[in-house]
């Protein structure tokens, strides 16, 4: 014979559901941060004016590349591909005029926020829904996309 009644049993599935959600939701708020879009951040990247202070990486070629970000610098990239490279003005005025798959959707420029709405860093592509993980402990951000190629639409 059971102890619980079929109405505590589902009271207390219920109550540990929604336990785990919420922790769930707390480890994930964590790490996740965002964009903002910003129309001065386009222009910064089209005219090759971003901030110097920021490091720079690029994903794809550098003649056309996925996306452009400009990271505070207290922070690092871990992923292999995201490139490292120091920008001249030139080279970002012609690695923002040419995104790959601009004929399809324009690239618009983006300040990549910490879980706290911080901002730590700029974003420029035309990359459809990117996700961005900041990890404030070890001080690393790791932006993840679709890959443009494989992927028809973005």
């Amino acid at each position: 014979m059971n102890p619980f009644s079929m109405r505590t049993r589902f009271s207390l599935s219920l109550l540990n559901s929604m336990i785990l959600m919420i922790y769930l939701a707390g480890c994930l708020q964590s790490v996740s941060g965002g964009f903002s879009r910003d129309d001065q951040v386009s222009t910064a990247f089209r005219t090759g004016t971003v901030p110097t202070e920021l490091t720079y990486f690029f994903t794809g070629r550098d003649t056309m590349p996925y996306a452009i970000m400009g990271v505070d610098p207290s922070y690092t990239v871990p992923s292999t591909y995201w490139i490292p490279f120091e920008p001249t003005p030139e080279q970002l005025r012609s690695m923002s005029s040419n995104i790959y798959g601009k004929d399809r959707y324009d690239p618009y420029g983006f300040s990549i926020l910490a879980p706290d709405g911080a901002p730590i860093g700029i974003w420029f592509s035309n990359l459809r829904f990117p996700n961005v993980r900041v990890d404030q402990e070890n001080r690393t951000i790791d932006v993840l996309y679709r890959n443009p190629e494989l992927y028809d639409g973005y």
